[in-house]
């Protein structure tokens, strides 16, 4: 009978890893059907984590990652965990960046490059350490780094990671005020999700692409594909995503004549918080606030305090055997 159950467990565990690239919500719904979990052998504990820690960060649950971020580094000296530690090391490499810890981020993903396993690892990480060098605002550095990546991808002939990688190249033209690039960019981005059915990707891409239609008064092509990534949002869990789309759409209004009630403004104001990143706040005070006349939300960004936990000094040190 417990063989039984634990190959049911496995097969579990095998759906819901299955379901990480096309509707992570339902990946964690079935991680947490898993009521016999705390019985399972020890790797296949560490899996459980790692699949949540897969579904947690697409989904922006950073809470969530902390959690089993936590309990796999329990488990650092098991053979399973060093098999997985690239995986490992590249979830702690978002979560660390998510957090504002950039450093720190850094840190992890190249100790994750050396040991990555194979080509497609590699291409992961190196657009995870172009991601971090964006956050610190190290633009040629980051757009150096995404064509090492690009390379790769082309190579792999991965069209996921290019869409990736053209979504992130638009978002570093952004910064730099080249709006038509970054248009040509998304626009490339979001053809490739769309391809290869990567939905948090279309989303992703569709409303970085609705954010440049504002800012660039193509209001046609604004309420063209408003409706689709509305749709797509609305069914899709990530909060990050849903507050930063109500900005946009809140800037398209004021755009279009319309003025916001108070009770509007104040909504806003309260899913500012939810939005995904200290990156994505600043892009909303600069170029989405003066268009609806509030006040950037975000004071003045003070660097985090260096990260702290019992387990991260093995990270620094990087020297698993």
């Amino acid at each position: 009978m417990a063989a039984k159950s634990i190959e049911q467990q496995m097969d579990l565990l095998k759906e819901a890893q299955d379901y990480l690239s096309v509707k992570p919500s339902h990946t964690l719904l079935i991680l947490d059907s898993m009521e016999s979990r705390d019985t399972l052998p020890t790797a296949l504990k560490i899996r459980w984590h790692i699949i949540r820690v897969r579904a947690s960060v697409t989904t922006n649950q950073l809470g969530l990652v902390e959690q089993s971020l936590g309990q796999l580094f329990s488990y650092d000296s098991h053979p399973y965990f060093n098999e997985r530690l690239p995986t490992i090391l590249s979830a702690l490499g978002i979560w660390l960046r998510r957090k504002g810890h950039f450093k720190e981020s850094d840190i992890s993903l190249k100790c994750a490059l050396k040991y990555a396993q194979g080509e497609k690892q590699r291409l992961l990480l190196i657009n995870s350490r172009a991601l971090v060098a964006r956050h610190l605002g190290k633009h040629e550095q980051a757009t150096k780094l995404y064509k090492q990546a690009e390379e790769i991808a082309l190579k792999l002939q991965d069209q996921s990671m290019l869409a990736t990688i053209n979504n992130n190249l638009g978002a570093i033209a952004l910064d730099i005020g080249d709006y038509d690039l970054a248009e040509a960019q998304f626009r490339l981005a979001l053809m490739g999700y769309q391809n290869v059915a990567k939905r948090s990707g279309h989303i992703t891409a569709g409303i970085n692409l609705l954010f440049i239609f504002v800012l660039k008064g193509e209001l046609i092509n604004f309420q063209r594909l408003y409706g689709p990534i509305s749709t797509l949002t609305d069914a899709f869990p990530n909060q990050s995503k849903k507050a930063l789309l109500a900005w946009i759409y809140a800037a398209y209004r004021v755009k279009q004549g319309a003025l916001l009630s108070k009770n509007q403004i104040v909504q806003l104001e309260a899913s500012y918080t939810q939005l995904e990143s200290s990156k994505v706040k600043q892009l909303v005070d600069i170029h989405l606030a003066p268009i609806l006349g509030v006040e950037p939300q975000s004071p003045k960004l003070l660097s985090p305090q260096d990260f702290q936990s019992d387990w991260f000094g093995k990270v620094s040190q990087c020297n698993w055997q």
